[in-house]
C-alpha cells in the first residue's frame, strides 16, 4: 500500500508538472554557510551552520530540494551576556562564539550541539519546534571541538569530537542534560596524517555501520573528506578517502560535512569549500554506494553541475529591505548583528519605513562598535546600495556601509571638528584587533543630509562550464546625491579571509561615535543585488511549502507585467551587468529599469521565465521597451530567450529584434512567440547586437498569445528588417 502511495504521489506531481529534471550548479548557495550539518524529516530537510560571533546565531535553514534553502529560525538571540560578548572593556568574541554544530532529531525532538571558545563552554538546545521554537538551554563546562551527536538503537546517546587527528567519544545521560557519569568516554581513533589530521566530525549510523566523516587537509595535498567505519560504535574503525576534488576548475578542496538520503531514496553528501573571501560556501554531491562505503561525487568528483528532480527556488541569505515594519522583532532573519546588539540602541518603528542606529557607545573604530548590522554577501558578484540620513549626527560621529571582514573598507560620513561633514572610504590601518584603526584613504565635503552609499563586490567570474573562476577578490566603493549618478570613492579594496574573524565578507549598516554620545542617522533601505547563480525556475514569491500550480494570467492576459516603480521586479543583472531602479527615464510611471557596468554586448538585463508560467512548446505574446541615451546614433537591441534543451550546450533564440535610435523608447515584442518544446531553466533578457552602452528597460510582459501589447511604435511580430 505505501509502495503504492509513492507511485500515486509521484504520477501526480508529474502531471501538474512538478516533477522534472533541473540544472543545478555547484556550489549550491555561493555564500558564507561553513560547517553545515544536514538532517531530513519526512519531506523537508533542515541544516544548521556557524555564525561565530554574529547574533542572532545558529541559524537554522530549511528546505524541500537541497538546492533552495531559506533562513526559518535562529537557536539563540544572545548566546551570552558577558564583555566578550558585548564588545565592552575592551573585550570581543572575533573568531570565536558559535562554532561547528550538530543538529538531530529524534522522537519528536531536535537537538543542537556545539561548543563556544568565547565561553569555553558547550551547549544543547532542544525544541519541540525547529521553525518557531521555544528552545531550551542547558550549559556543558568546556569547549568539545568539532561535536557530533547520535542517538543510537539502544537507547545510549553519545558525542563525537575531536581535532588534531585524535576523534574522540563521550556518553551522554539518557535525558541529554549532562554526559553520563561512568559512561564512554574514550579515543576511537587516531587518523597519524599530517598537517590538519582530522576534525569536523560527523557521525551517523546507517544499516549495520557506524559512519564518522572528517575533514583532513595533509601535508602537500589539498582538503579530503575522510570516512571512518565500524559495526560496534565503540569498536575498531577502518578508513577510506570518500571525495578528494574541487569544483570544476576551482581546485579547493571540498570536504566537512554528512549525508543525506532523499524520500525516493538517493544520497547526498552536503559539505562546504574554502573561497576566498565571500567565505565558506556550501556543495551538494551526489553519494554512492560502494560495498557499504558512501563514495562522494561523480566519478570521484564534485560535479560542477548536476540534476534534481523537480523545479526550485534560489536561496536567497542576503536581500533588499526597505525597514518598513511594525515592531522591532521583526526584522528578517538575513540580518545579523555584530557581537550582542544593545536593543535600545537601534529601532525600525521610531521613524516609519526607516532603521535608526544610535550611538551610546565611544570607540575608536568600526570593530569596536555595537549594533553593527549585516548580511552577507553572495557571489560571483554582488552590489548593495543604501539611503542614508545623516541629519542628527554630531561631531566626531561615524556611520555609513561597510565591506565587513577584519581587513574591512568603508564608505560613508563623518562630522569633522568644525561641524562639517564629510564623506569618505577608509580600511583598516591595523593588523590586529587590539590595534585596527580607521585608515580614511579619500575624503571629500558633503552637500546636504542625505546620501547614498554603493558597495559592488566582485568575487569570481564564471566560466562556460560554470566552474568559478581564481578569486578577483574586489570591491569598489561609490556614493550618490540622486541614488542615480555615481562617485567612485577611495581606493578598490582587496579582500582577503582572514582567519582574525573567520567569516566571509559581508555587508554592514554602521554607526558610531568617537567623541561623545546621543548622534543618530537613519537608513531608509537597502537594495540588494546579485549576480545570477542557482536563480531558480520558480517565481520569487512562490511559498516554499506549497507545491507550486500552474499560473493564471490576470484580467489583461498578462502573466507578468514588471514596471520597476518599487524594485527590480526579480529581474538581476546578467554576467557583470549591474541593475538599478531608476528615475531618470521612464516609459510609463516614474522609474525604470536601469542596465549597467556592460563588459560585453551580451550582458545586460535578464528574469526567469517560470515553466509554471510558460510552458515549452506553447505560444505567447512577450513585450518590453528600451532606450538608451549615449552611444551610437541607432542600435540593434534583441529580446533573447536563453534555455537548456539537454545538449551539452546552452541555447538561445530571439523573440524581438529592433533598430533603436538614441533618446527613444522603442518596444521588442514577439505576440506570437512559441517557446522550443524541449527547453527547461529559461531566461528572457535584453542585450545589444553590440556595443557596452547602458539602456533602460520598462513596461516588461510576458502574456497569452495574440494579445497586443500597447507600445511607442512595433509590430509586435519578430522584426528582422535592420538585418535585411
Amino acid at each position: 500500500m505505501k509502495c503504492f502511495n509513492l507511485i500515486h504521489v509521484f504520477i501526480t506531481l508529474f502531471i501538474l508538472g512538478v516533477v522534472r529534471a533541473t540544472t543545478v550548479y555547484n556550489p549550491i548557495i555561493w555564500a558564507d554557510v561553513p560547517d553545515p550539518d544536514i538532517i531530513r524529516v519526512d519531506d523537508t530537510y533542515y541544516m544548521v551552520s556557524t555564525t561565530m560571533f554574529f547574533n542572532p546565531g545558529a541559524p537554522i535553514m530549511k528546505s524541500k530540494d537541497l538546492v533552495s534553502w531559506k533562513i526559518c529560525n535562529y537557536v539563540y538571540d544572545k548566546l551570552a551576556d558577558g564583555d566578550v560578548q558585548n564588545l565592552a572593556r575592551g573585550q570581543h568574541d572575533y573568531s570565536h562564539g558559535q562554532w561547528a554544530t550538530s543538529l538531530r532529531y529524534h522522537k519528536g525532538t531536535f537537538y543542537v550541539f556545539f561548543g563556544s571558545y568565547g565561553t569555553n563552554k558547550s551547549y544543547i538546545f532542544k525544541t519541540k519546534d525547529i521553525e518557531n521554537g521555544p528552545w531550551t538551554r542547558t550549559e556543558l563546562g568546556g569547549m568539545y571541538h568539532d561535536a557530533s551527536m547520535i542517538f543510537d538503537d539502544d537507547g545510549r546517546n553519545y558525542l563525537v569530537y575531536g581535532a588534531g587527528g585524535e576523534i574522540r567519544i563521550k556518553e551522554f545521560n539518557s535525558e541529554m542534560t549532562d554526559f553520563k557519569r561512568g559512561g564512554a568516554d574514550k579515543i576511537l581513533f587516531r587518523t597519524n596524517l599530517s598537517g590538519l589530521a582530522g576534525e569536523g566530525s560527523h557521525v551517523q549510523k546507517i544499516n549495520n555501520y557506524y559512519y564518522i566523516f572528517i575533514i583532513a587537509w595533509p601535508n602537500g595535498k589539498g582538503r579530503i573528506e575522510i570516512c571512518y567505519r565500524s559495526k560496534d560504535i565503540l569498536g575498531n574503525y577502518e578508513s577510506r578517502t570518500v571525495l578528494d576534488s574541487g569544483v570544476g576548475s576551482y581546485g579547493s578542496g571540498v570536504a566537512q560535512g554528512g549525508i543525506v538520503d532523499t524520500p525516493e531514496g538517493k544520497w547526498y553528501g552536503l559539505l562546504f569549500q574554502d573561497h576566498g573571501s565571500v567565505g565558506r560556501i556550501p556543495v551538494l554531491v551526489p553519494v554512492n554506494w560502494q560495498s557499504d562505503w558512501p563514495m562522494m561525487g561523480v566519478n570521484g568528483r564534485a560535479p560542477v553541475t548536476f540534476q534534481i528532480d523537480g523545479d526550485f527556488k534560489t536561496t536567497k541569505l542576503a536581500k533588499s529591505d526597505d525597514f518598513n515594519y511594525s515592531s522591532n522583532d521583526e526584522l528578517d532573519l538575513v540580518w545579523q548583528w555584530n557581537h550582542n546588539p544593545d536593543n535600545s540602541a537601534w529601532s525600525v518603528t521610531e521613524r516609519e519605513g526607516w532603521l535608526r542606529l544610535k550611538n551610546k557607545y565611544v570607540v575608536s573604530e568600526l570593530l569596536r562598535a555595537r549594533n553593527t548590522l549585516t548580511m552577507r554577501t553572495e557571489g560571483p558578484a554582488c552590489t548593495s546600495i543604501v539611503k542614508m540620513d545623516t541629519s542628527k549626527m554630531k561631531v566626531g560621529d561615524y556611520a555609513g556601509l561597510s565591506a565587513f571582514q577584519f581587513k574591512y573598507g568603508n564608505v560613508g560620513v563623518y562630522v569633522a571638528d568644525n561641524g562639517e561633514k564629510r564623506v569618505y572610504m577608509a580600511t583598516n590601518g591595523g593588523n590586529e584587533i587590539n590595534n585596527s584603526r580607521n585608515y580614511i584613504e579619500q575624503e571629500t565635503r558633503m552637500s546636504g543630509n542625505e546620501i547614498y552609499l554603493k558597495l559592488e563586490f566582485r568575487f569570481n567570474n564564471v566560466g562556460n562550464d560554470g566552474s568559478a573562476s581564481n578569486n578577483i577578490d574586489r570591491v569598489n566603493f561609490y556614493y550618490s546625491y540622486d541614488g542615480d549618478k555615481w562617485t567612485k570613492i577611495g581606493k578598490e579594496l582587496g579582500m582577503t579571509y582572514d582567519l582574525t574573524l573567520f567569516t566571509g565578507y559581508r555587508s554592514a549598516l554602521y554607526s558610531y561615535p568617537t567623541k561623545s554620545t546621543g548622534g543618530y542617522v537613519d537608513f531608509d533601505y537597502i537594495k540588494y543585488t546579485r549576480e545570477k547563480w542557482n536563480q531558480g525556475t520558480l517565481p520569487d514569491d512562490a511559498d516554499d511549502d506549497i507545491k507550486p500550480q500552474p499560473i493564471e494570467p490576470d484580467e489583461n492576459g498578462y502573466y507578468f507585467h514588471n514596471t520597476f516603480e518599487e524594485d527590480e521586479d526579480t529581474w538581476t543583472g546578467r554576467h557583470t551587468a549591474s541593475i538599478q531602479v531608476s528615475q531618470k527615464a521612464a516609459y510609463a510611471g516614474k522609474s525604470s529599469l536601469y542596465c549597467y557596468k556592460r563588459e560585453y554586448n551580451w550582458t545586460g538585463a535578464q528574469r526567469t521565465l517560470s515553466p509554471k508560467m510558460f510552458k515549452p512548446g506553447e505560444t505567447y505574446s512577450f513585450s518590453v521597451v528600451v532606450r538608451y541615451d549615449e552611444g551610437p546614433a541607432s542600435q540593434n537591441f534583441y529580446l533573447t530567450l536563453q534555455y537548456e534543451n539537454g545538449t551539452d550546450e546552452v541555447q538561445y533564440d530571439k523573440i524581438s529584434i529592433e533598430s533603436v535610435k538614441k533618446g527613444e523608447w522603442t518596444q521588442l515584442a514577439n505576440a506570437n512567440y512559441k517557446i522550443p518544446a524541449n527547453a527547461y531553466d529559461m531566461y528572457f533578457y535584453v542585450e545589444t547586437e553590440e556595443g557596452e552602452d547602458s539602456f533602460y528597460v520598462d513596461e516588461a510582459i510576458g502574456a497569452v498569445a495574440g494579445t497586443a501589447i500597447p507600445g511607442p511604435g512595433s509590430s509586435g511580430e519578430l522584426n528582422y528588417k535592420s538585418f535585411f
